[in-house]
């Protein structure tokens, strides 16, 4: 780990003591989302918690303390997600529940993720911490459009195939925020269906 990602590390914790966040950063591969899943990282708005024995744990650090940021600055799409029940919602029809504008409730989730993603980046530049921005927005994107794709395939990806170490699809992703993220083309669409994620 180099200096800038420790001054990174040690700000994050700073941070989230400012605001009353518990910081659990693990030396572990995963961390327990529920009693179901595990994931690599997470912010709920009372604890920040990333699982940081892995290659990508700086990555996972700053898109997690990018939420932080959206739950502390109370922005736009962070209070709709919250007003909506939007995550609570999607998980409930992931799981099979009949929920009512189920699309609003993920398209709020997929906007949420992708006001987080421009804030990594800045937060990457702004800490000039070592990680390739071209290769982060390739990986950023196909993440959010995953969410698109949730609206056809009704499942939360396998841990064995997900949509940001895909290599195929992260071939037909930009290196820019640019996409139009309200829908899936159908090359993008192409490549998550051949690659069953």
């Amino acid at each position: 780990m180099n200096m800038n990602e420790k001054e990174f590390i040690k700000f994050v914790k700073q941070e989230c003591k400012k605001h009353n966040i518990k910081c659990v950063l693990k030396n572990t591969k995963t961390v327990k989302l529920t009693e179901d899943d595990r994931c690599s990282g997470y912010f709920d708005g009372e604890s920040l918690v990333v699982a940081m024995n892995r290659s990508d744990a700086i990555q996972i650090l700053v898109h997690e303390y990018g939420h932080l940021t959206q739950w502390a600055e109370q922005c736009d799409i962070w209070v709709q997600c919250e007003k909506h029940e939007s995550h609570e919602r999607m998980y409930r029809w992931l799981a099979g529940e009949r929920v009512r504008n189920i699309h609003k409730a993920i398209a709020l989730c997929r906007d949420l993720e992708l006001d987080n993603e421009k804030r990594s980046v800045k937060l990457i530049k702004k800490f000039n911490l070592n990680v390739n921005i071209d290769s982060y927005i390739k990986r950023a994107n196909a993440y959010v459009q995953f969410y698109n794709y949730l609206m056809i395939s009704r499942k939360w990806c396998a841990t064995t195939n997900i949509p940001y170490k895909n290599t195929r699809l992260l071939k037909v992703m930009p290196v820019k925020f640019n996409m139009d993220y309200s829908r899936l083309s159908k090359k993008v669409l192409k490549a998550f269906e051949e690659e069953n994620i």
